[in-house]
């Protein structure tokens, strides 16, 4: 396994990307504690995005679920980012480290590389008002 650290710098950048490219991936939420305990706080559930809770603090703020049902998981104080990357280079798992000496962990169920997912439109494949373009 690979680990892509992502720089303090570019977190609002690179968690609107990784969103983007995420939106709707089933994940599971894991947190481990300080004490090394480890509790999830939701499995396989739709990512909605993962941002900065404000552009003045370190807290990220980790949406998953639905319109029905959906959770908010939040990360006071980040201090590291990373991405954990499949052999393949598929994106594995987002850690986000926190200063209390936690880490949250966002999980895909089936990782693989974006460019690999079947179903989904490419980008440039749509018109501007959201059909295919042929």
């Amino acid at each position: 396994m690979d680990i892509r650290p992502i720089a303090q710098d570019s977190w609002a950048a690179e968690l609107d990307g990784f969103s983007r490219r995420h939106e709707g991936w089933l994940v599971s939420i894991k947190r481990r504690a300080p004490d090394g305990s480890i509790s999830a706080e939701a499995h396989d559930v739709p990512l909605v995005g993962v941002s900065p809770m404000s552009p003045d603090s370190n807290d990220i703020a980790v949406t998953v679920g639905d319109s029905d049902n959906h959770l908010t998981h939040d990360v006071h104080d980040a201090i590291a980012l990373r991405l954990e990357l499949t052999a393949d280079r598929a994106e594995r798992a987002l850690a986000i480290d926190a200063k209390d000496g936690s880490t949250t962990s966002i999980e895909f169920r089936s990782p693989i590389r974006v460019e690999e997912v079947d179903g989904l439109p490419a980008p440039d494949r749509i018109s501007q008002r959201g059909s295919p373009v042929r």
